[in-house]
């Protein structure tokens, strides 16, 4: 036979929040204690830890104030309600469970930002990214959060998209930037609608039309033959032999019209007699490069060199792989002047520099498909080798040389 103990039961209900390192908002938890006992339960409500009052044990500030403020007076109500009913000394489990039967607590929201995480965290375990993406992808997200924190779904209206593109050319970012920031966004949404995270397709009718975006205002910086075979050929001084990887690597991009991934994950075993045989990184299509004297031999000069991964080329890191080749075109004489016109809104801004300040990996396979069409490679032999599905995409890099232009020109002399 139990005593009736309701009133000798020490009970308390407080409320306090908690706040991981990879989180931007913090969990409400509720804490119950009985007889020098704890209980701790995840409400899953979530608040701005700036807006929590450690002495009232509520929310001080925020526009789910006084919403969490009301659900948490609730909880402490019913909990209390509970131990005035029973009649002998609970357990820590019995009373964790009489809590869960009787409070219904609300669904995780569907952040966002946590969902945004997620489909970060997915793609790279599915290896579906380069390091670039990813990267991409993050800065995207950290863009979108420094715009409002409390961002979701339902927010994401034409207007709402306006003010982030707004948000963006004030920060200020060039208009080709802010493009590409709305196309990774496009595919996070794409990905949540699919998993079922998002219900407001407004993003897939926002046109959004900005200056200089198009890509016929600056043409891409390749190299001519001649500019190729200066590299090639190049006398590197003792004194910078890093760069003698670099130019290695760089003039093979140049010669193979490989993308940095996949020169950068080119295996011996894609080496075959005559030819280099990849599924590539970005579009997973499988292609085969045929040999030529130039990359036959930087492929020859390292087939005894032992490299990690059983990597077939010294290949370091795209980043570092830029700075130096910017030095590599110093040491090559690229000194003419080339402009580059870059949009922020409706402005244009000129920037004037050296050719060597402006190469990168990326000017390996713009350079191989601008010498192609220099040498009269027919289209459909040049897409076998880069993947390109359509002349449109090629044509860009398509550069007319200097020497067939002024060619072409000197045929009206001499009528």
């Amino acid at each position: 036979m139990y005593r009736n103990i309701k009133h000798e039961i020490k009970k308390g209900v407080s409320f306090y929040t908690k706040q991981n390192e990879d989180e931007r908002t913090a969990g409400i938890y509720m804490l119950v204690t009985f007889n020098s006992k704890r209980v701790r339960l995840y409400t899953h409500c979530r608040c701005n830890d700036r807006n929590w009052c450690k002495k009232t044990r509520r929310l001080s500030v925020g526009k789910d104030k006084d919403k969490i403020n009301i659900l948490l007076n609730d909880y402490e109500n019913i909990v209390l309600e509970l131990f005035s009913e029973y009649e002998h000394y609970p357990t820590i489990e019995k009373v964790r469970n009489d809590i869960l039967a009787r409070i219904t607590m609300p669904e995780k929201p569907q952040s966002l930002y946590e969902r945004f995480d997620e489909y970060i965290a997915v793609s790279i375990k599915k290896k579906a990214w380069a390091t670039g993406t990813t990267k991409r992808a993050k800065v995207v997200k950290n863009h979108l959060y420094s715009f409002d924190t409390d961002l979701s779904f339902h927010d994401l209206t034409e207007s709402k998209l306006l003010s982030f593109v707004e948000y963006l050319q004030n920060i200020p970012l060039v208009n080709t930037t802010i493009q590409k920031n709305i196309k990774t966004l496009a595919q996070f949404l794409n990905w949540a609608t699919k998993e079922g995270y998002n219900k407001n397709d407004a993003y897939k009718t926002f046109d959004l039309k900005l200056k200089g975006t198009s890509g016929k205002s600056n043409e891409p910086i390749v190299l001519s033959w001649d500019e190729l075979m200066t590299v090639y050929h190049l006398n590197i001084p003792e004194t910078k032999n890093y760069l003698k990887h670099v130019r290695d690597v760089f003039v093979f991009m140049c010669f193979t019209g490989l993308r940095y991934s996949d020169v950068y994950n080119l295996r011996r075993y894609n080496i075959k007699e005559e030819h280099i045989e990849i599924v590539t990184i970005k579009t997973e299509q499988r292609i085969k490069i045929n040999l030529n004297a130039y990359s036959r031999a930087i492929i020859d000069k390292y087939k005894d060199i032992p490299f990690k991964d059983d990597k077939a080329l010294p290949v370091i890191s795209n980043q570092k792989m830029n700075e130096y080749l910017k030095e590599l075109g110093d040491l090559s004489g690229f000194t003419q002047k080339e402009s580059i016109v870059r949009y922020i809104g409706n402005e244009a801004v000129t920037d004037v520099m050296p050719k060597s300040e402006l190469l990168s990996t990326h000017t390996g396979r713009r350079t191989f498909v601008s010498n192609g069409s220099y040498l009269k490679i027919p289209y459909e032999v040049m897409a076998s080798w880069t993947g390109h599905r359509s002349e449109a995409m090629m044509s860009r890099y398509r550069k007319i040389s200097d020497n067939t232009a002024k060619t072409e020109m000197e045929k009206m002399s001499n009528i």
